[in-house]
């Protein structure tokens, strides 16, 4: 019986980096993983192509040299999660997606943004890290754009960072200070978010969101600091028609971006600059991918209260739309990425898409269901997986670069997904 309990507690806690190199490796010594990774992978829903499809359309283009101009750029922004984030925590998942999609050069130092809003002036938004990616033969161009809010919700930490102090600290058995260490870094992130941190950390994404559609890699300086992203900004929204846009998130981030967006297609009727009218236009006929690594959408719904706009979504998307002008993206397509042994990821049922989710999105869902860590024999005892290497091992595995690179379910798909993914297409036609 202490074994047993003593393994339920390591499998909790099992992501804690000290911990799992101790008691947990002790307890999976008879219990290595096999050499073939037999890890779940099974994506259902509409196919994807991956940014692939986008970086494809710059081959027939000459190489670039010197200021990019009028030449089309891929941006892909990433928001992050719960826990404490600082600049560069997204090296990982860059370098493993930059290897999916063959690029392999990149600027020596990413461009700055430190994000303002003139409604926010006193406020801390954390800052956006712009990397340059492309190939030997400079053909492609892709922008990432690292978004870190995590310093909005810092002084949130900072009112138990006392916790921390040996007087506290050594009281607690080993074991606990560990599990305490971990949730005092977690647990303030959604309860902030969803009181008064809600709207700088909406502002960050809008921010990012804006950048990106106004401003090539040539037209951005190093540092870009004191400037908010808004209508009366040169440039505002001029590359929306020329570059791709990409959305990743992970975990919180994934809550954060819809909500950024659906506020951002509440704002349309009330637009009244010819600027951001032009912008909202060009929006409407794009499509727009969003993978949402770990994804947390129907947990972090529980205490929203009804969506404004919701379960309408053919007055405003497809041919046949009655209120076509009223959309933000011509279609958003949520691919949900999920480890059903992670404790705090789900996937998307389609009633969820319709009755929380803004329907001027047009939201189309795709669910990825995926072992990420991974599933092992313990001790006779059954089976057991690292629920917190569930949570946070997106950045480094391969088949989630694959399917971020190249998707799933059409004929291009990267060998790895084709050989290690299974795909299940669904057909809203057959409801009828």
């Amino acid at each position: 019986m202490r074994r047993l309990i003593a393994l339920l507690v390591a499998v909790f806690v099992g992501g804690c980096a000290s911990f799992g190199r101790g008691v947990t490796e002790a307890l999976l010594e008879q219990s290595r993983e096999p050499a073939e990774d037999t890890r779940l992978c099974d994506v259902e829903g509409r196919p994807f192509t991956g940014i692939e499809a986008y970086l494809r359309r710059q081959d027939s283009l000459p190489p670039f040299a010197g200021p990019v101009g009028s030449r089309p750029e891929v941006k892909v922004i990433y928001v992050h999660g719960i826990g404490t984030h600082r600049p560069g925590h997204s090296v990982g998942l860059q370098s493993n997606l930059a290897k999916a999609l063959g690029l392999d050069t990149r600027a020596p130092r990413a461009k700055r943004i430190i994000p303002t809003s003139p409604h926010l002036a006193e406020q801390t938004l954390g800052e956006i890290n712009v990397t340059r990616l492309t190939d030997t033969n400079r053909q492609r161009d892709l922008l990432f754009y690292e978004v870190t809010w995590s310093p909005i919700t810092q002084p949130d930490k900072d009112l138990i960072a006392f916790d921390k102090e040996q007087y506290y600290e050594l009281r607690r058995a080993q074991l606990n200070r560990l599990i305490r260490a971990f949730v005092n870094d977690i647990a303030a992130d959604p309860l902030a978010y969803n009181a008064d941190r809600r709207e700088p950390i909406l502002t960050a994404v809008a921010q990012s969101l804006c950048w990106a559609l106004s401003k090539s890699w040539s037209e951005l300086p190093e540092l870009t600091e004191g400037v908010a992203c808004q209508p009366d900004t040169p440039g505002f929204g001029s590359r929306a028609a020329i570059d791709d846009l990409v959305l990743v998130t992970h975990s919180l981030g994934s809550r954060v971006t819809i909500d950024a967006l659906a506020r951002l297609a509440g704002l349309g009727a009330l637009r009244t600059d010819p600027r951001a009218t032009a912008l909202s236009a060009t929006l409407r006929r794009k499509d727009v991918p969003v993978f949402m690594l770990s994804n947390q959408l129907p947990l972090l719904e529980a205490g929203q209260g009804r969506r404004a706009v919701v379960d309408r979504i053919g007055e405003f998307c497809g041919p046949e739309a009655t209120r076509a002008g009223e959309r933000f993206f011509n279609e958003t397509q949520l691919i949900a990425f999920s480890d059903p042994n992670d404790l705090m990821s789900y996937p998307i049922p389609d009633r969820f898409v319709e009755n929380y989710i803004d329907s001027r999105l047009c939201p189309v869902v795709t669910n990825v269901t995926i072992n990420i860590a991974s599933v092992a024999s313990i001790l006779g005892l059954g089976d057991a997986a690292n629920p917190l290497a569930a949570h946070t091992g997106y950045g480094v595995d391969e088949r989630v670069a694959a399917l971020l690179a190249e998707g799933a379910g059409h004929p291009g798909v990267s060998p790895i997904v084709a050989e290690r993914c299974a795909f299940r297409a669904t057909d809203e036609s057959l409801m009828r």
